[in-house]
């Protein structure tokens, strides 16, 4: 039977449809894994429909504690909303869910297990979180639909450049969508402008007037994801906001012109834009929009970059996975019958490959020197089983204020997301055990790349140490208490 997978999000006309459809989008990834339920106190009867066609479950809540009183320690949960405190983030821990949090403000402090955002430039010290947090941030992460998905891995030759794509998402309560197509039509130099508004675009009036006297503007309303990359791969040129349609854009190779024009697309525009994904319309004023317009035109056959390479959805499916394998792993201290196991983990070639020590152990040495480190207080060592099998180690040994750690995962375990959750709960066993570190770091070949990406998806700062990266965290952070 399938774990069941929560997710809180809304939309509105007033706060527009962005989490929705990047929630969507995320169910659609994780859809073999888990039965899923959208718990939505708004959500427009065009989304209501389309959750239902596909598959899912929608939840109408009439309060926010209608979600906390039917949650189990067994199910997921997700949370994409700016208004959820984070006083409901830790209602959902206590009970015992799995917590990921879609979150590109990174403005409250988060107790999630699992942060989400595919913006670009974001860093793990931008957020108030917790040291078992872990991240999956930037473009490799992206929240888009298969259709685009699919789009970005086909690497497209754009279309020809007198060709554009109008869309401001489901609401443009600014209705911004008019302007934008006055703009070019204003430069006589497009043979073809495509505007696409959203369910709940309440201007059609507006673009009615504008498509009686100009044969050269197409309009296409509320249209599928599979409608809206077909055009996209069409056009050279997409007008869009920075919310989650900029990053559906960005997988059609085409250019970009982007914009911001409320508070909460600031992160989003200014790092996309320090990424060079796309040309400047600032605040989409008329006068901002005709410059980016020209400067389009003026800039050749030069390409902002493609940041969105269509394989997030892997990336994403198997991070949920690994919370799902956290449900049967376990973790205890160090016994001395652990011996003979550690040994033969020790000593596994490809365990050793990655070991800062290369000198061969004999069995006695390991006996002597496991039972040292099991007399020493400095000293906190774990053993880590998955479903009752033993599947790695974990040590903190203690100098002053800094914990130390080094960790070893059975090599019959290599590969499927484990390490990640070794080290989770190696941290959350140190922080709960009785000592005076306030700091932990890990010391890791430059070659290890698999062990230095886990330490960088939990935040860990890299240092350069000689021939190795060293990766630091404070535990004693205001900012990362549990």
């Amino acid at each position: 039977m399938k774990s069941k997978l929560y997710i809180r999000t809304d939309g509105s006309p007033s706060i527009g449809l962005g989490h929705l459809v990047r929630c969507i989008a995320l169910a659609k990834m994780l859809v073999d894994d888990f039965d899923i339920i959208f718990a939505c106190k708004q959500v427009p009867e065009t989304i209501i429909d389309e959750i239902k066609t596909d598959g899912f479950q929608l939840l109408r809540l009439d309060n926010d504690d209608d979600l906390i009183s039917i949650l189990s320690p067994d199910d997921l949960v997700v949370l994409d909303s700016y208004e959820l405190e984070s006083d409901y983030q830790k209602s959902i821990k206590m009970i015992g869910c799995g917590l990921i949090c879609i979150d590109d403000l990174h403005e409250k402090t988060t107790y999630a297990d699992l942060v989400l955002n595919h913006t670009p430039c974001v860093s793990p010290s931008e957020y108030p979180a917790q040291p078992y947090t872990q991240y999956a941030l930037g473009p490799n992460y992206a929240l888009i639909r298969p259709a685009f998905l699919n789009l970005a891995k086909k690497g497209r030759l754009p279309g020809k450049s007198d060709s554009v794509l109008i869309c401001f998402g489901g609401s443009d309560s600014r209705n911004l969508t008019k302007l934008a197509t006055e703009v070019v039509l204003d430069t006589k130099r497009f043979k073809k402008i495509v505007v696409v508004t959203g369910a709940a675009y309440a201007h059609h009036n507006t673009i009615d007037e504008i498509l009686s006297e100009q044969e050269s503007v197409l309009h296409y309303s509320n249209i599928s994801a599979e409608d809206m990359a077909q055009y996209m791969s069409e056009v050279d040129l997409c007008i869009v906001p920075s919310s989650g349609i900029l990053t559906e854009a960005l997988t059609s190779g085409a250019n970009i012109i982007s914009g911001m024009y409320v508070s909460n697309q600031r992160f989003v525009f200014e790092n996309y834009k320090d990424a060079n994904a796309f040309i400047s319309a600032a605040d989409f004023s008329r006068e901002n929009l005709t410059k980016a317009v020209e400067t389009y035109f003026s800039q050749g056959s030069d390409k902002n970059q493609q940041l969105v390479d269509g394989l997030s959805g892997t990336r994403i499916q198997n991070l949920f996975r690994q919370l799902l394998n956290e449900k049967n792993f376990a973790i205890r201290d160090l016994a001395s019958d652990d011996a003979e196991l550690t040994y033969k983990w020790a000593i596994n070639e490809n365990v050793r490959r990655y070991s800062l020590s290369k000198g061969k152990i004999k069995f006695e040495e390991h006996i002597a020197w496991l039972t040292r480190k099991l007399d020493d207080p400095k000293c906190k060592f774990y053993i880590a089983s998955l479903s009752g099998k033993p599947v790695g180690s974990i040590r903190f040994d203690i100098d002053g204020q800094e914990a130390v750690i080094s960790y070893l995962l059975d090599p019959a375990y290599h590969g499927k997301g484990l390490g990640a959750t070794l080290l989770k709960q190696g941290i959350l066993s140190f922080i709960n055990a009785s000592h005076s570190a306030n700091l932990i770091s890990g010391i890791v070949m430059r070659e290890n790349i698999s062990s230095c990406k886990t330490f960088e998806r939990f935040g860990f700062v890299k240092q350069t140490d000689g021939e190795n990266y060293k990766y630091t965290m404070y535990i004693g952070d205001e900012n990362r208490n549990i």
